[in-house]
C-alpha cells in the first residue's frame, strides 16, 4: 500500500516481509520497500549531501567520465507520478544530475509498472536484447549466469564501490552479498532490502498495562501470563469475558504466529543449519512442536480467539480497533499501521520478542534483497560505472539532510511529484536504527539543533516534541522513534545480531518446484489442527509426511546447492 504523505511516499510492507515465498530465497513479485516511513529520505551516520552529493566514503569510485559515457538500462515504477514539468524518462532531475556529477548518460529503453516487469525482462532476455545493466529476479540472475552473459563484478566490486556501498551490502546479511556469487565470483550486485525491519516486535496497549501494574515482558512466560491477565481480568472494564490475551489469525505467515514461534526458538518456511552445518528445513524442528503445544494450550484457554482460524487480517483489526485485545505481534512500523487508524485514543508501547529460556530469541528473516539483482551485461564497457549510480542514490536519497534538495530528488509534496523513481539504481537499508540514534542526540542535548537531521528525522524529532507537548496523535512517531520505542529496539537487534536469516539463498530446486506447495498447505493444516486442539503428536506424523511426500527429496537437494554454491 503506497500512502502520500509531506515526507514523500510512506511505504507501508504488510508483512510478512517475506520477500521469499517458496524457497525461503526470493519471491519474484514485486512487493514495496519495508519501512513504516518513507524511503525517500534515510538517514546516514557518515554522510551529509547538502552540496549536491558528497560522501565520507567514497571508496574507489571513478572519477567523472570526460568524455561522457553512455549506459542503456530499463526501469520500473510504482505507477505514481515521478516527472517534473518537461522531464522524461531519459532527461530529468536525476539523469541531469548524474550526467554533470559523473559523466554518465543513462538511457532507459523502457520504463513499465512493477507488476509488468519480470515478463518484460523474460522477453527482452528470450530476444538476445539487453542493456548495459538492469534488474533481475534470482531465476533470471541464475539463467544468465549459467548462459555465461553477465559480467564479472568480483575485481569491479572490490576496487570500484565506495565504503558506504560497501557496508550498505554488508549490512544486509553476509548472505546477500554470498547469494550473488557463482562459483566464488560475484556475478551480480544485491538489490539489498530492509528485512531487518520487518522483524517482530511485541506492542501491548498501554492502558492496559498500567491497569495492571505490568512490567516489561523478559520471557514467553511473562507473554502467557499477561495473556491470562487480558483474558481474564476484565482490562476494558465492561463486566464481560470478551477480551483475548493477544491477535492472532488465520493467515500463518504473518508477525501475529511468527513472533510468538521465534520466541520459542521455532521458524516458519525457512533453511537453518543444524549442528552438522547441514540443512534443514525449519518447520520439522522439535522446536516447532513446543510453539504449536503452547498455543494450544491458550487457545483452550480462551486466551487467544477460539474463531482466529477464520478470521482473516481485516476481522481481527476489528477486534482490535473495538477494544478486544490487548497485545499484538507486530514489526517496527505497527504503530502507524495499522495500531494509530485502528485506535487513535489508545496508545501501545513495543518491546523485545522475548525468549522462552536464557539464549535470547532471533528473528527469522527471508533473503534480505528488494526481489532483485543488479547485473551488467557481459562486454559492456564500462561495468564499474554502475557504483557512482549506487552511490548518487545513497547520496540522495539516504544521506541528504538539506529540504531543498530533498524536494529536489526525492519527493515533492506541493506537486506530488515522487522523483526518487528516477533513480537508475537503487539499494535500500535498515533505518530505524540510526534514525532513532540521531534523533536522540537531538532530543538528549548532544547536537544543538537539528540541521545535522535528515528532512524525515527532522519531521519525526518535531512529531515527538509535539507529543511531549501533550498532542497524543503522535504518540505514534514516539513509540517508533522515542526513548523505548522500536528504534531503541532496533539498536539492540542489530548490535547483537538478533536475526535468523534463511541459509538457502537458491533457486526453487526441482522438488521444490514440484512439491512445495502441496508441503506448505500439509503444514498449515497440521499448524491449525494442533492449535485447536489436535494432539501434539501429530506433529511427528506431519513430519514423516513432509519427508516422504518430498521434504526429504527437497533436502537433499537444498544440501547439493550447499556444497556446491
Amino acid at each position: 500500500m503506497v500512502q502520500k504523505g509531506k515526507y514523500g511516499l510512506t511505504i507501508v510492507l504488510s508483512f510478512v516481509l517475506l520477500l521469499v515465498t517458496a524457497l525461503a530465497g526470493c519471491s519474484t513479485k514485486e512487493k514495496e520497500p519495508a519501512a513504516a516511513q518513507s524511503p525517500s529520505v534515510s538517514p546516514s551516520s557518515t554522510a551529509s549531501t547538502n552540496n549536491g552529493g558528497t560522501d565520507n566514503g567514497k571508496g574507489g569510485l571513478p572519477a567523472k567520465y570526460e568524455p561522457a559515457i553512455k549506459l542503456n538500462t530499463v526501469m520500473a515504477n510504482y505507477s505514481y507520478t515521478k516527472f517534473g514539468q518537461g522531464d522524461t524518462t531519459d532527461d530529468n532531475r536525476w539523469t541531469r544530475f548524474i550526467k554533470d556529477k559523473y559523466g554518465i548518460e543513462v538511457h532507459s529503453l523502457w520504463d513499465v509498472p512493477f507488476g509488468q516487469y519480470e515478463q518484460k525482462v523474460n522477453l527482452m532476455i528470450a530476444s538476445g536484447e539487453m542493456p548495459d545493466f538492469f534488474g533481475v529476479t534470482p531465476l533470471q540472475f541464475k539463467q544468465l549466469s549459467d548462459a555465461g552473459k553477465l559480467e564479472d563484478l568480483t575485481d569491479i566490486y572490490n576496487k570500484y564501490a565506495s565504503d558506504s556501498i560497501k557496508e550498505v551490502i554488508a549490512g544486509a546479511g553476509a548472505e546477500v552479498l554470498d547469494s550473488a556469487k557463482v562459483k566464488g565470483r560475484l556475478m551480480a550486485v544485491p538489490w539489498t532490502g530492509v528485512a531487518k525491519e520487518g522483524v517482530p516486535i511485541l506492542w501491548i496497549r498501554k492502558d492496559w498495562y498500567e491497569k495492571f501494574d505490568l512490567q516489561p515482558p523478559k520471557s514467553m512466560g511473562d507473554v502467557l501470563k499477561i495473556a491470562e491477565l487480558f483474558a481474564t481480568k476484565d482490562p476494558d472494564g465492561n463486566n464481560k469475558n470478551d477480551t483475548f490475551g493477544f491477535a492472532l489469525n488465520k493467515n500463518l505467515a504473518e508477525n501475529s504466529l511468527v513472533g510468538f514461534l521465534n520466541g520459542y526458538h521455532a521458524y516458519r518456511d525457512i533453511w537453518v543449519k543444524d549442528a552438522s552445518g547441514n540443512l534443514v528445513y525449519s518447520d520439522i524442528q522439535p522446536e516447532m512442536k513446543t510453539a504449536l503445544t503452547q498455543l494450544q494450550a491458550l487457545y483452550k484457554n480462551g486466551w487467544i480467539d477460539k474463531e482466529f482460524g477464520v478470521k482473516d487480517p481485516q476481522k481481527v483489526e476489528e477486534n482490535i480497533g473495538s477494544g478486544k485485545i490487548g497485545m499484538i505481534f507486530g514489526d517496527m512500523g505497527t504503530a502507524a499501521s495499522p495500531l494509530q487508524q485502528l485506535t487513535p485514543n489508545n496508545e501501545w508501547l513495543p518491546f523485545p520478542v522475548p525468549s522462552v529460556d536464557t539464549q535470547e530469541a532471533k528473528l527469522q528473516i527471508p533473503l534480505n534483497i528488494f526481489n532483485y539483482y543488479w547485473v551488467v551485461k557481459k562486454g559492456t564497457a564500462h561495468p564499474e560505472a554502475i557504483f557512482p549510480l549506487m552511490q548518487t542514490w545513497l547520496d540522495l536519497f539516504y544521506n541528504n539532510t538539506s529540504e531543498e534538495l530533498y524536494k529536489q530528488y526525492n519527493y515533492d509534496s506541493e506537486a506530488d511529484i515522487a522523483s526518487w523513481m528516477n533513480a537508475p539504481i537503487k539499494i535500500y537499508k535498515t533505518k530505524r536504527a540510526t534514525n532513532h540514534l540521531a534523533e536522540m542526540k537531538v532530543m538528549n542535548g548532544e547536537s544543538k539543533d537539528t540541521s545535522s537531521l535528515t528532512p524525515e528525522q527532522r519531521d519525526n524529532y518535531s512529531s515527538m516534541q509535539k507529543y511531549l507537548a501533550g498532542d497524543k496523535k503522535f504518540w505514534n512517531v514516539y513509540m517508533q522513534d522515542g526513548p523505548n520505542g522500536t528504534g531503541k529496539i532496533a539498536v539492540d537487534y542489530l548490535e547483537k545480531d538478533l536475526y535468523m536469516p534463511t541459509q538457502f539463498t537458491g533457486t526453487p530446486t526441482p522438488a521444490m518446484v514440484l512439491k512445495k506447495a502441496n508441503l506448505d498447505k500439509l503444514r498449515d493444516q497440521m499448524y491449525l489442527k494442533i492449535i485447536q486442539g489436535a494432539s501434539p503428536d501429530e506433529f511427528d506424523q506431519f513430519v514423516e509426511q513432509w519427508k516422504k511426500l518430498g521434504g526429504d527429496e527437497i533436502t537433499k537437494e537444498v544440501n547439493e546447492w550447499l556444497k556446491n554454491k
